[in-house]
């Protein structure tokens, strides 16, 4: 067995804020070998590190990322949802949260593009031109669901690694099935796209908007796609190996939800056998690691690195 890079998910998010500085910083001190963040654009252009379109989870506000400014952003607590001792915490810029990865040595970096929900050409250039003015091309790994923009990364800059997030099991573990869609009033038709028209008033029912905001990610990363169609585009995913074939741009490690591991137990190998890394997530168990450990994954994205790391270091002892 091989030992995988121990990749912190959101930062140490299960014990500090996720998607934080502080998270970033305590994923390093307790023994990750790098981090994965979320980037997402603002109102007002701006580019910070979360992870949900809307904030609710987070703050003492409900709204939208979108929404709101860098400046409505920048005044909000983003860490007493989880401790008092993280009280006014902020939300990181992406300018923040990269100068402070280059400054932790041998930090690695897994960048998710966050795709904004009206197309804007400019948003992978403008990260990409982040990522070099922090000086981590070398250690940095820009992912994302939404495969296009990983095309538009490698055009623009060649050397930079990407990976293909695949959505596989993790689509039954976040959202409805699609046929009760319009039961949830998240479209009117299966026909159509998705739209924020076509969508009942979600803003006072968490539920409701936690699951639109799951819809949100799905109408962003296909957009002007009607729900059959977006339905056909996960199928073609199922099969991971052989939807990366179909890719017209070098992937370089491609990320899956674990259980995906379960009903294709080959993928690693499969994935090897082109040359590309495989990693998993959200691994957080110890049960969870013993089985996927002897599959041999390049990497483990756990909201626990600490343990992880412990319970590696134990099969690899056995």
């Amino acid at each position: 067995m091989t030992t995988p890079q121990i990749i912190a998910h959101r930062g140490a998010s299960y014990l500090a804020p996720e998607n934080t500085l502080v998270a970033f910083r305590k994923a390093m001190e307790i023994g990750a070998d790098g981090v994965e963040m979320d980037v997402q654009k603002t109102y007002d252009n701006e580019l910070v590190i979360h992870h949900d379109y809307m904030v609710d989870m987070h703050t003492d506000i409900s709204g939208q990322i979108y929404d709101l400014t860098m400046g409505e952003l920048k005044a909000l607590d983003f860490g007493s949802w989880k401790d008092a001792i993280y009280a006014n915490e902020r939300i990181a810029t992406l300018q923040e949260a990269l100068e402070l990865c280059a400054g932790m040595e041998g930090t690695q970096v897994q960048l998710e593009l966050k795709s904004p929900l009206e197309d804007d050409p400019d948003f992978v250039p403008r990260v990409l031109d982040a990522v070099r003015a922090a000086g981590l091309t070398d250690r940095l790994t820009l992912i994302s669901f939404h495969h296009s923009q990983l095309w538009q990364a490698k055009q623009l800059m060649p050397e930079l690694k990407v990976g293909a997030l695949t959505y596989g099991a993790f689509l039954s573990m976040v959202l409805p099935p699609p046929v009760v869609w319009k039961d949830l009033g998240l479209v009117n038709s299966m026909d159509e796209p998705f739209s924020e028209e076509n969508c009942i008033d979600l803003r006072n029912n968490l539920i409701y908007r936690t699951v639109a905001d799951k819809v949100d990610m799905l109408r962003a990363n296909f957009p002007g796609e009607t729900v059959e169609q977006v339905i056909g585009h996960l199928e073609e995913q199922a099969d991971v190996a052989a939807y990366i074939k179909t890719l017209d741009f070098p992937v370089d490690i491609v990320s899956c939800e674990y259980h995906t591991a379960y009903s294709n137990p080959d993928l690693v190998n499969q994935l090897h056998a082109m040359g590309i890394q495989a990693a998993f997530w959200t691994v957080d168990t110890q049960d969870a690691v013993r089985s996927l450990l002897p599959l041999g994954p390049d990497c483990i994205v756990t909201n626990r690195p600490d343990r992880v790391r412990e319970w590696v270091n134990a099969e690899m002892r056995k």
